[in-house]
């Protein structure tokens, strides 16, 4: 009995064994994910493929061609025009900006066809109550068309109302097409889209699965989340979002954008769309992208990040924004796991004597992430760094500031996943006047944060240090 037990258990870990070699070697990874999977599933047999399920599963090679086809729909003639005119100004305007800029202005149009629009008009949003009026304000004016695309949403009142609005919006006629993500929207019915489908609007699932309650895949996500109403007008982050725990208005930043940049924001929808839909494709028009009437003092590239691209972009640029910082570096994250690099390039900031703020939510999304957080922010104080912890609600800001000069806002984090695993979107700002705007908002945060000092994690005690570097080893999938 003993030995056919043996025999049987020789056999199970044979085929786990040459199954985690086939699973793993099946689809391309960096070495060091290649190493981390193959030790997981020969360790953990059969256990070991479930996790592989929910976390290391990779999009599939269909996917992945959809996402990086969809510029060849008519939007690629906009955008080479677009370059080509970018070219000529930076001849001619070749001195009027900083050695650091363009080269980021070079980084996002070769790697990322990011085109640099200019004189765009953009506003800070941070108070919840005030950016859900003027995104809804500026949907009920809407005449051709509304496109929407959030990660998360809630079956919570505005939830409802913003609902209703794009319903009505649809039922007068203008085209209404909205894209959630099947994960990050799972806790709301499909009934909660039902007054827009029968209205006139379409709204499509990003990469869900075929059964609703029944997803795998934890990783890739749509965490992208703007909005672009008439070609003219584009939000960027997410408005319907509240404090699970507390129902506290979120504190977080969000832009309002009008002029050529929107140009980006539509080709961005249109891209993540027509990959979502089997059906229902969108292809260019001219009145997607109709000229623009307003003009500000902004020079912005929206650069898109996520599985699809062999590049990280969105982490090159924030490393790029990094290294030229020469005075000060403020950040905003709620999640803050950077990968080596990315910490690397802070901590060479501190040595170099930049000044460098880091602001996290005092507490975390998830007790993980909590861990995780103070781990990173423990290696910044070490260094000389700031770190500060939000107290006053739910923290969603998404920010970086360089020396009053440049600055980022998006949907990503400054964490492995916002870097790898999900799609995310960022904009890179040029505007000296609009960074002073979020310089003054991080003031503003200050007065409801405490710093995190070398004292307090001192006082730390060792159960507390240790669940901290072992949230450190679940970083990637955080």
């Amino acid at each position: 009995m003993t030995t056919i037990i043996i025999i049987i258990l020789s056999l199970i870990l044979v085929i786990n064994t040459i199954g985690a070699i086939i699973t793993v070697f099946r689809q391309s990874r960096d070495i060091a994910a290649t190493w981390a999977w193959l030790l997981v599933l020969i360790l953990l047999p059969v256990i070991g493929f479930g996790f592989y399920l929910f976390f290391g599963k990779k999009l599939s090679a269909e996917h992945l061609y959809d996402l990086r086809t969809q510029a060849k729909l008519g939007i690629d003639e906009r955008v080479t025009q677009q370059k080509a005119e970018l070219r000529q100004r930076r001849k001619q305007n070749h001195h009027s900006s900083t050695p650091e800029i363009q080269s980021l202005i070079n980084l996002f149009l070769v790697s990322n066809t990011a085109v640099l629009t200019q004189e765009n008009k953009v506003s800070v949003l941070t108070d919840t109550t005030t950016a859900q009026e003027r995104l809804l304000a500026d949907m009920s004016r809407a005449r051709d068309h509304i496109h929407l695309e959030y990660y998360a949403f809630f079956d919570d009142p505005f939830g409802h109302i913003l609902i209703k609005t794009l319903a009505y919006k649809a039922y007068q006629g203008v085209k209404v097409r909205v894209i959630y993500d099947g994960f990050g929207s799972q806790k709301v019915p499909r009934s909660f889209f039902k007054p827009l489908e029968e209205a006139g609007g379409q709204v499509t699932p990003f990469f869900s699965s075929r059964f609703r309650f029944i997803n795998f895949r934890l990783n890739f996500r749509n965490h992208r989340q703007l909005v672009v109403i008439d070609g003219n007008t584009a939000y960027l982050g997410n408005f319907n979002q509240h404090s699970v725990d507390t129902h506290l208005p979120v504190r977080d930043t969000r832009l309002r954008v009008s002029g050529d940049g929107v140009l980006s924001f539509q080709s961005r929808f249109f891209m993540d769309w027509n990959a979502a839909t089997q059906r229902q494709k969108v292809y260019y028009s001219q009145h997607y992208f109709p000229s623009s009437v307003e003009h500000g003092k902004t020079s912005m590239q929206l650069v898109s990040g996520g599985p699809d691209r062999d590049l990280p972009e969105i982490k090159l640029g924030f490393l790029k924004l990094i290294a030229a910082a020469k005075k000060r570096l403020w950040i905003q994250t709620p999640f803050f796991i950077p990968d080596d690099s990315v910490l690397a390039a802070l901590i060479l900031a501190i040595n170099s004597g930049v000044t460098v703020k880091i602001m996290i939510p005092e507490k975390a999304k998830h007790s993980l992430v909590q861990h995780a957080n103070l781990y990173y922010a423990r290696q910044i104080v070490k260094a000389g760094g700031q770190i500060y912890l939000y107290k006053a609600s739910a923290f969603r800001a998404r920010t970086m500031m360089v020396d009053g000069q440049l600055s980022a806002v998006g949907t990503a984090n400054l964490d492995i996943r916002s870097f790898k695993l999900n799609f995310e979107t960022t904009d890179f700002l040029y505007d000296p006047a609009l960074t002073n705007t979020l310089e003054l908002t991080f003031q503003k945060d200050l007065k409801a944060s405490v710093p995190l000092t070398k004292q307090q994690l001192n006082a730390q005690t060792t159960n507390q240090r240790l669940s901290q570097d072992l949230a450190r080893l679940l970083a990637p999938i955080l």
